[in-house]
């Protein structure tokens, strides 16, 4: 709807949202539509024209951070990095319940977690790792591009061992 009324050149949902199609049990208050909007310049973004079109056309409301659409809080974000611009372009399409969508691959949302560091983020790491549902030599290759290797071994002994 956004990307076929040209208010958005692409888009691909990452955070738990996008998390939570690889794994059960993961809980978000929020959905993360991460947007590529080529005419902006990358200094200023103006994501005024995304909100516009949905208050029109989808009844949303806005909600402090977030732009409820059917009841559901979404956040828009750009790629801010190396790291979600890479995450972005590689997003895969799949079928999330009956809708069409991409989502961003669980070895960078896994990468994205590392790169943050968020102490909410330790339980979903420790889970994926119990659960094995990631491609070990692509995360480890991807961490090392973006120089969180470190981090990551730190952070995996730390949830393994509790």
């Amino acid at each position: 709807m956004v990307v076929r009324e040209e208010i958005v050149d692409d888009y691909a949902i990452g955070g738990a949202t996008a998390l939570a199609y690889y794994s059960d049990n993961i809980f978000t208050e929020d959905i993360d539509v991460f947007v590529y909007l080529r005419s902006q310049s990358p200094v200023l973004i103006d994501l005024g024209p995304i909100y516009e079109y949905l208050v029109r056309t989808q009844n949303a409301r806005v909600q402090g951070q977030y732009l409820v659409v059917e009841e559901f809080p979404v956040q828009f974000l750009v790629p801010y990095d190396d790291l979600s611009r890479e995450a972005f372009a590689r997003a895969v399409p799949v079928m999330y319940g009956d809708a069409k969508t991409k989502i961003f691959e669980l070895e960078y949302l896994m990468a994205i977690m590392i790169q943050l560091g968020k102490q909410k983020y330790r339980e979903r790491i420790r889970k994926l790792i119990e659960e094995r549902a990631y491609d070990e030599q692509k995360l480890e290759q991807l961490l090392k591009t973006h120089r969180l290797h470190e981090k990551w071994l730190v952070l995996k002994k730390s949830v393994e061992g509790e």
